[in-house]
């Protein structure tokens, strides 16, 4: 099943060894490796230089199955493919990707083969026999899924979901996904020619959240200049009133002294004149202490409008999970 047999190296050797225009003129038929339409005798010097190269490729691809190299022997002659459409390259295509099980790939390939060779071709009942054989290694797996997605085998996009899949026998990795949903995988062993079914129930994204930590720095308390002269001109106007008061207290205490004929009115009003001295005297000092806390405390910027206005600047640095904003207010 995986090995080149004898006449298919033979006709590698004819594919590479044989030039163009000698096939082209030779009095014998063309190799039945070699369909005529392959070879035109009017090829230009592109088309001539193309299908010597793919002769190039197809040879390497060969060296490289028979060393089991299938991989390079696939790129080889998909490489040598594309530079001639041959349909003996795509029958030994087909034999790589039989060497890499690859059942899918070969059995298409197979198929293409059929398609592009003659109908007179004796390797059509071979390779539909092939066929036959390679599909009794395909298992049947039925998907059911709760929402339209895409099958993926082996990280391979197969089918759509829900559906059926053709999928070769051995051990195999399926994942269904789907945009906006959480995507399931599941591994299965499979034997050919069996029916399998799997279900996969697809879970919504759920939506990220978004914390904001805000952190704010704030500059110490200042008074504005006005409350500061305010104070200073209350402080002002109290520390008068005692200087008056105090005079008066002083003069009616002298009056009384100095008067033989003193009443108790006269005194009790010399007395109420001194306790209302002393009373402005202590709210004096109390407002020239205020006075003095308001100056210490008061911003004396310059700038008269930098002073009456207040501003917030804020920077916002992100964070997993959300952001922190950082805010800071000045006035």
């Amino acid at each position: 099943m995986f090995r080149i047999r004898t006449r298919d190296l033979v006709a590698a050797m004819v594919l590479v060894c044989v030039p163009l225009g000698r096939a082209a003129n030779a009095q014998s038929p063309t190799p039945p490796t070699t369909p005529p339409e392959a070879t035109p005798s009017t090829a230009t010097a592109e088309a001539d230089a193309s299908i010597v190269e793919a002769r190039r490729r197809y040879a390497q691809g060969a060296e490289f199955y028979r060393r089991g190299r299938y991989a390079e022997a696939v790129a080889e002659f998909t490489e040598a493919y594309s530079r001639w459409t041959n349909p003996t390259i795509l029958y030994a295509l087909a034999q790589a990707y039989e060497g890499l099980s690859e059942v899918n790939r070969a059995i298409e390939t197979y198929r293409r083969y059929l398609q592009t060779s003659p109908e007179n071709d004796p390797r059509r009942a071979e390779v539909e026999a092939k066929i036959a054989e390679l599909e009794r290694l395909l298992a049947t797996v039925h998907i059911q899924c709760n929402v339209l997605a895409t099958l993926y085998v082996d990280g391979e996009q197969i089918a759509e979901a829900p559906g059926d899949a053709r999928i070769a026998t051995g051990r195999h990795e399926l994942e269904v996904r789907a945009e906006g949903f959480v995507t399931q995988t599941q591994t299965i062993i499979l034997a050919g020619g069996t029916e399998r079914t799997l279900s996969f129930h697809l879970e919504t994204i759920p939506i990220a959240t978004t914390t904001q930590f805000v952190q704010v720095e704030s500059e110490p308390f200042r008074f504005p200049r006005p409350v500061f002269y305010t104070g200073v001109g209350i402080t002002a106007g109290l520390a008068t009133t005692w200087g008056a008061l105090a005079s008066v207290s002083i003069v009616r205490a002298n009056d009384y002294n100095d008067n033989i004929d003193r009443t108790n009115l006269e005194r009790t009003r010399a007395r109420q004149v001194a306790r209302s001295s002393n009373v402005v005297l202590g709210v004096t000092g109390g407002f020239a202490v205020g006075t003095a806390l308001v100056g210490i405390f008061t911003h004396w910027d310059d700038d008269e409008d930098e002073e009456a206005a207040s501003s917030v600047s804020a920077s916002v640095e992100p964070v997993v999970g959300g952001a922190i904003v950082n805010a800071r207010w000045t006035r």
